[in-house]
């Protein structure tokens, strides 16, 4: 890419309206196709007079369809990122880019329809309706994105079915295991077809082994469906399923690569 056409980029044309310098090692490091690029992101919390930072000058990209984890021990930051890149929580400085968008500069009901087209959620503990079916979990996320009721049913089956779960569709998340309702909140924010999925301590309530079938899972899915992941843990075990891990540590990141993580700096 010549000199011209880098400064033309949108995203460094987004970096001098807000002030932000890069150096120049950061600027030829800015891939062509990126759908995430995040500089100098940081977050200080103010708890009365106290001022407790979260996260610190974070700069990174992430490329379309890339699996992407997020570790470090608790306190780190992992968390905090990962809100700030649904749009959840505001940073003190810093850019984030996504898809030519400066969401920082987003008004909350601009980030409300941005969280709508491009982003789904997978929580720790779920979040499923007590009162709604396996399935009438799965269609309510997609009644806020106005698909055909008429075809709204077979669609929630067909992602049911994608989690292997179709023949608990009638099934109420108090009649479920925790494993099968991490699969329906899978098969919720899969509806959305989302082009990011942020996923916070998906195994954090759900022992080794079913753990493990979660995260493949959804590996698997973004893989298939090209989804670009985001996915938070503490568990080292499921490293084996990420393209690349990003480790935190008092709200730093000390290593961004492919795997092996750095054993040396290890958050266990």
């Amino acid at each position: 890419m010549s000199t011209e056409n880098l400064d033309n980029h949108p995203f460094l044309k987004a970096l001098k309206e807000h002030n932000v310098t890069l150096k120049a090692s950061d600027t030829s490091e800015i891939p062509p196709d990126s759908l995430i690029s995040v500089r100098n992101l940081s977050k200080v919390y103010t708890l009365g007079d106290i001022e407790v930072p979260a996260l610190n000058n974070a700069n990174f990209d992430i490329c379309k369809g890339q699996i992407v984890f997020i570790v470090g021990p608790s306190g780190s930051g992992k968390t905090t990122l990962l809100n700030l890149i649904g749009g959840i929580d505001s940073c003190t400085t810093g850019v984030i880019y996504i898809d030519g968008q400066d969401i920082t500069q987003y008004s909350g009901k601009k980030l409300t329809r941005f969280r709508k087209r491009y982003l789904s959620f997978v929580f720790q503990f779920y979040s499923l309706l007590p009162t709604l079916t396996a399935l009438e979990n799965v269609e309510l996320t997609m009644e806020l994105i106005d698909v055909d009721r008429k075809t709204m049913r077979q669609k929630a089956r067909d992602y049911l079915d994608m989690v292997e779960l179709s023949s608990r569709a009638n099934n109420f998340p108090s009649q479920l295991s925790g494993g099968e309702r991490q699969r329906v909140a899978i098969a919720r924010a899969l509806a959305k077809k989302p082009s990011i999925l942020l996923v916070d301590e998906p195994t954090g309530q759900l022992d080794q082994k079913t753990g493990d079938s979660i995260v493949r899972l959804i590996q698997q899915i973004a893989k298939q469906e090209g989804i670009t992941v985001i996915l938070v843990t503490h568990d080292q075990e499921l490293l084996k399923y990420a393209d690349r891990v990003i480790q935190l540590r008092s709200g730093d990141i000390i290593s961004d690569g492919v795997q092996p993580y750095n054993q040396e700096n290890r958050y266990a």
